[in-house]
Formats: structure tokens, C-alpha cells, sequence
């Protein structure tokens, strides 16, 4: 984004930095003023852990507390570091959590450890404040944009695009009860337990139109394989807050009994298996959290007053500790890393010669371990990997670094000394006696009935990207801005708004707003045309994928080629693609674009990293670049060929995913939630059988 948006002028900056909403007042903590390495990283113990294997039914209550982020004090330091006071945040909370101490040591969790095959019901509180947060007073809630909207404000613009409602403009924000929504990243689930935009809910009862009116038990199956899966907040144009404000846990699915891994090598839960979250945060002097609106600054101030492109922090937040110590065995270690950012990517390294041997993807296991000096990933994208610290020294101090500019690729470098650090490692003496496990570079992952088979089904594997099979469904789709006089003013997938409606007649839902209908048990090839600035981390519900490659293409020229079509169309930014949807170009591609496959640059085709060869619902859709994922909606371990093997219309998921609830299926978009917040995303719907072609 930084390349498009113009310079704030610095008095408009300043003001944007030390003044919040509603006439409270932040002013930034300097990242440098946070002595690092101080408190121990929350583990299993400090963050709560839910057996949901063995207690099926469980509540989880979103509540407002203090977690002491910063750390406390430092008596060690020269001189001794009197520390920060505990923060206000959201989070989730189970019934064990409700009688605890406060502060707590973490804002995030619990860890809810799930077991493949058994259902669970949980059931989610909104029990926010309905006034009076401490929280709230510092979030600024952008009613101009798409949102939950419970009390139906009117923030509708004027005829010159400006929003005149006093209500909606500096220095108001929306103060009323917050909506909150779960989702179940990663989960395979109907759609009325997604928790997807449609799905809030306030605390004083409002509901959106997908939220399933069952009591508030949702129900999860925990058919696939095992994973890393997570949840967090979800709510319509509320997520970057909601989110930031701290409503995010993890999910791990286990296989104590299947053919998914052998178990018995890897490391054990929680001892020396350990979830990383990692996130950027910023703060005031006052120690509170600060979603700090001169973080990215906003590009068009009479439009969207609080909404920025990007939330960018300068503190970095592991397990909700700010550059926190882990303690280690000279053993080797499972680390679950999530990026649980708002905006910024994260590349990951470590120094003293250690590497990651990548285990697992967003989806499961990888076939074989893979080593590597580095990760990169994106927000919402998870990576379980091995790191081996049995040839160290006790004493030995370890540092997690990051390499990734924001915004990614192509921005700014992280700061020395600050966002270039994610945590340390100190080597202790083996106390647990456990024994130490063998995982190298190559160690087989799977069991030999279990392995990744390709889905390329109906396709021909690809060595340049394939006009569709007669019949079989390609689509290519983009990544759009739309920009305004001072920068973007929304992004969108395929030009489209979320709520655009009428682009197909006929649309099979009420709402009427959904383009992308595949059939349940259908393979489909998604390319995806990145025409912006920077990167996308794209995540689909419901389903894993499979990258297939990444393309850069001549992107002047077919820009060119789409505005024109556009123009020629009267499509203005925002309001769909140019060429009708359902209609095949010629590359045989749905979507209503102009053919890509003459402008791709094929001698520079990419492959996906060997880390990223396993099953995803997020990946990485680089500018300029032509991202294609192949996706098939069935579970991942039926078989892709012969007796058993899904084709379009065979439901072979434990549930109905073409049941809507509310006329609403599922989603997929951006997860830069600052973008999925202001338009980058898109409804779809599972349909009974393949959607007609023209």
C-alpha cells in the first residue's frame, strides 16, 4: 500500500498519534522504552488448556480483564525497572478461567485440544461490556464502512462520496454493545457453525443473520486430520479490533489413534510441544493497548475517519508477552507458530546455526520434515516446525528473529533492535526426563495408507497452467484497490464488494451476493490475479487447498487490458469484474476477466516453497503474480481416483455444507483483517451440483 498513499502532512500525523476517540487520549510508548527478554513465554498452565476430547460441551465467554503484556518489573535491571501496569484487553475465557486471578499472564486462549473423529459443542458468551470499556474507549469503530452495524446507524454517504452524519465522523465512534463473532479457523463445519461476518452477535442479544439461533452450542465435528486450527473473532467490518483487542485461541486436532502421523516421535504436549502466537501490538505511556491510527496513516480522512490499510505495531507480542524468554531443554522442541497479526508478515529465522525442520502445514502434516534457514508466512497462516537445541550448552541464549518488511514485500524494513526481534531461548538443564525425539530433515511424516495425494483431479498435472477440461470449472479471479485522492479507500476480491448482489441472475440464495458456487465433492482451479501493491494472505472457509504455482505476469499490459474493459463496460471500482461471470474466456476460465494465460511470464514460474507442499487454507498471493491453488470441497484424505473418490455432487463430509442458515454459507478473503474489514472478501455457497457455464 505504501507505495500509492501520500505523505500525512506531520501536523495531521501527530495528531493522529498522541489523540484517540471520543476525547480519550494515547500517547505512544516508544518501542524502545520495553526492556526485552524479561518475562517467561505463557505456556500451557498460564494459557488455559481444554480437553475437548474428554469434555465434549464447554463454554467459552468473551470478557473484558486486565493481562500484564509489558512486563511487571525488572529488579535485575541497572537500575531496577519499576515496569508497566497490567493492560485492558477482550478475551476468551472458560469457566476454570472465571474464579483465576487477575491479572492473568496471557489475553489469549485457551488452547482448546480437540480429538479427530469426536464432536465437540462449545458454547459462546458475549459477555462484553455493554458500556463502560476500557477497551472500547481506545478501539476506533469505523461506521462508514461495511459493519455488523447493530443499531443501524445511518452512515451512508453524500453525492460527493463525503459522510456528513456528525455521528459518524471525528472525533465519534460507535459506542454501543460490541458485536463478536467466532470463527473456526480452519475448521471443517457446516455453515452455521463457521462463525463467519454474518454470524455476530451483541451481548445484549442483537444477532447478524448467520448466527445459528441454537442456544449458542455450535457444533465441530473434528473429522479431518490433525492440525494446528485456531479460532478468533470474526465479526463484520469489527475484526482488526476485535481481534487486536486480544479474542484469538488455538485449536490443535489430534490423531491419538490414526493413520495421520506417528505420534510417538513427536514431541509432547504441553512440555515441549508449545503454540508461538506471534503478533504486533503498540501501547501507550499508560501501558494500555493502542491501535495506533498513524500506524499506517489514514489515506482519505473525510471517507473512512478511522479506518487505516494496515494496523502496523511496533511491539512484538509472543503468547501475549511482549518479547518474551523461553526456557529450553537441550532437546528438541514442536513449535506451533501462528501469525496472529493484524497486517505484518513474518520472517522468521534463528541464530547459533539452528534451522526449522517444518513438520506441518495450515492443514496437517507435511510428507516429509523440511528443513529450512527460514519461514516466511502471512497472517492467518500457521506452520508447525521442530527446532533442535540438543547441541547447545546450558546457558546458551537463542534469539527468534524477523526479516519481513511491512507492508510485504516491498515495504518498509523492521526496526533494529525492535521488530526485527520476535523472542529468546535460554538452554537450561533436561529436568523433565523425558526422552528426546529424532526428527531430521526427510523423517516421514505420514503413515504409508495416509499419504498427500495430489487433487488435481480431472486436471492434467501442471507444467504450464491448462485451459479447463471441458466441463471442469477454472476460475480466474482478482485482487483489487480502490483508491481515493489520498490513497485506497477499500480493497476488493474480483472488483467486488461483500455485499454486492446481482452479478449472477439467478443467484441461489436470498441474499443474492454470491459469484463462487462450486459443488460439494468438485474439484476446481483457483488462479488468482494480484493487481495491487502487495502481498495477500488469501484464506478460504471450509476448505484446504493445494498451491500450485505462483506466475508473475505482464501486469502494465493486462492492466491495461482489464481497465479498458471495464471502461468500455461502465464497471465502475468496486462493482464487479468486466465480462459476465459464468461466461468462459479464452483461457476456458470463469470469473468475468480477460485471459491472463498470453501475459504470463512462464520462464519465471515458481513452484511453492517445499514447506508450503501440504494442505492450506491460507497462502501467500504475491503482486504481480499469478497465484493458483487447486481446491476440492471433500475432506482431505478421500481418495482421488477410483471407489470412493468424490466428484461433483457426492457429499462425502460428515454434515451438509449447501445447508445455509440465515440464506449463509461460507467466505473467503484477504487475512489482513484491516482489508477483510473494508471489502476484501466474498461470500460463496456450496451448491448440490456444478454451476452452470455459458
Amino acid at each position: 500500500m505504501n507505495k500509492r498513499i501520500a505523505v500525512i502532512v506531520t501536523g495531521l500525523a501527530f495528531l493522529l498519534l498522541t489523540v484517540g476517540i471520543a476525547g480519550a487520549q494515547q500517547v505512544l510508548l516508544p518501542a524502545a522504552s520495553i526492556p526485552k527478554f524479561v518475562d517467561q513465554l505463557p505456556v500451557a498452565g498460564q494459557i488455559s488448556v481444554v480437553y475437548a476430547g474428554v469434555t465434549p460441551g464447554y463454554n467459552i465467554y468473551m470478557r473484558e480483564f486486565q493481562a500484564q503484556i509489558l512486563p511487571a518489573s525488572n529488579p535485575a535491571a541497572v537500575p531496577p525497572i519499576a515496569g508497566f501496569p497490567a493492560s485492558w484487553v477482550w478475551g476468551y475465557l472458560t469457566d476454570a478461567d472465571l474464579t483465576g486471578g487477575f491479572p492473568r499472564p496471557s489475553y489469549l486462549g485457551p488452547v482448546v485440544v480437540a480429538t479427530r473423529g469426536v464432536p465437540a459443542y462449545p458454547r459462546y458468551w458475549n459477555q462484553l461490556p455493554l458500556s463502560g470499556s476500557n477497551v472500547q474507549a481506545n478501539m476506533p469503530i469505523d461506521m462508514t464502512i461495511d459493519w455488523a452495524n447493530p443499531q443501524s446507524i445511518n452512515c451512508a454517504p453524500d453525492a460527493l462520496g463525503n459522510y456528513t452524519n456528525t455521528l459518524c465522523g471525528t472525533p465519534n465512534a460507535y459506542t454501543g454493545p460490541m458485536p463478536a463473532a467466532v470463527h473456526i479457523h480452519g475448521g471443517e463445519v457446516e455453515p452455521a457453525f463457521d462463525g463467519g461476518p454474518d454470524a455476530w452477535e451483541t451481548p445484549d442479544g442483537i444477532k447478524g443473520i448467520g448466527f445459528p439461533n441454537t442456544d449458542n452450542i455450535f457444533t465441530y465435528p473434528n473429522g479431518q486430520q490433525e492440525s494446528t486450527i485456531w479460532f478468533h473473532d470474526h465479526a463484520l467490518g469489527l475484526t482488526r479490533l476485535n481481534v487486536y483487542a486480544g479474542l484469538a485461541g488455538l485449536y490443535p486436532i489430534l490423531d491419538t489413534g490414526g493413520p495421520s502421523a506417528p505420534l510417538a516421535v513427536m514431541p509432547k504436549f504441553p512440555e515441549h510441544d508449545i503454540p508461538l502466537i506471534i503478533q504486533d501490538r503498540s501501547f501507550d505511556t499508560q501501558g494500555q493497548i493502542f491501535y495506533n491510527l498513524a500506524s499506517n496513516p489514514q489515506p482519505n480522512l473525510t471517507v473512512h475517519p478511522f479506518w487505516i490499510p494496515e494496523f502496523i505495531g511496533d511491539v512484538i507480542v509472543v503468547n501475549g508477552k511482549s518479547w518474551p524468554n523461553l526456557n529450553v531443554e537441550p532437546r528438541q522442541y514442536r513449535f506451533r507458530l501462528v501469525n496472529g497479526s493484524n497486517a505484518r508478515f513474518y520472517d522468521l529465522s534463528m541464530n547459533k546455526g539452528l534451522k526449522f525442520i517444518v513438520i506441518a502445514t495450515d492443514g496437517g502434516y507435511l510428507q516429509k520434515a523440511v528443513l529450512t534457514p527460514n519461514v516466511i508466512f502471512g497472517p492467518g497462516e500457521r506452520y508447525e516446525a521442530i527446532v533442535d537445541f540438543s547441541k547447545l550448552k546450558v546457558g546458551t541464549k537463542v534469539v527468534m528473529f524477523n526479516a519481513a518488511r511491512t507492508p510485504f514485500p516491498g515495504g518498509a524494513m523492521p526496526t533494529v533492535n525492535g521488530t526485527d526481534t520476535i523472542m529468546q531461548f535460554t538452554v537450561v538443564a533436561n529436568t523433565s526426563g523425558l526422552p528426546n525425539t529424532a526428527i531430521a530433515a526427510g523423517t516421514a511424516l505420514r503413515a504409508a495408507g495416509n499419504p498427500i495425494q495430489p487433487i488435481i483431479n480431472g486436471f492434467t498435472p501442471p507444467a504450464i497452467p491448462p485451459a479447463a477440461p471441458s466441463g471442469n470449472i477454472v476460475r480466474q479471479l482478482t485482487l483489487n484497490e480502490v483508491i481515493g485522492a489520498g490513497g485506497p479507500l477499500e480493497l476488493v476480491v474480483n472488483n467486488s464488494k461483500y455485499n454486492l448482489a446481482g452479478l449472477l441472475p439467478g443467484a441461489p440464495t436470498p441474499l443474492g451476493r454470491e459469484t463462487e458456487l462450486p459443488a460439494v465433492g468438485d474439484t476446481e482451479i483457483w488462479e488468482i490475479i494480484n493487481i495491487t501493491a502487495d502481498a495477500h494472505p488469501m484464506h478460504t472457509h471450509l476448505v484446504t487447498f493445494q498451491i500450485l504455482d505462483r506466475t508473475p505476469f505482464q501486469a502494465a499490459n493486462w492492466i491495461n487490458q482489464y481497465d479498458a474493459a471495464l471502461l468500455a463496460k461502465g464497471v465502475l471500482p468496486g462493482y464487479g469484474p468486466p465480462n459476465a461471470y459464468n461466461a468462459r474466456n479464452a483461457d476456458g476460465a470463469i470469473g468475468g476477466n480477460p485471459a491472463i494465460n498470453a501475459f504470463l511470464q512462464l520462464s519465471k514460474r515458481r513452484l511453492p516453497l517445499p514447506y508450503e507442499m501440504g494442505w492450506k487454507d491460507t497462502a501467500i498471493m504475491y503482486p504481480g503474480e499469478v497465484t493458483r491453488i487447486v481446491v476440492r470441497w471433500a475432506p482431505q484424505d478421500a481418495p482421488v481416483t477410483g471407489l470412493g473418490a468424490p466428484t461433483a455432487g457426492t457429499n462425502l463430509y460428515p454434515f451438509n455444507p449447501t445447508a445455509l442458515y440465515g440464506g449463509v454459507g461460507y467466505v473467503w478473503h484477504c487475512h489482513i483483517v484491516d482489508h477483510e474489514d473494508n471489502e476484501m472478501m466474498r461470500s460463496y455457497t456450496v451448491m448440490p451440483a456444478r454451476q452452470p457455464i455459458e
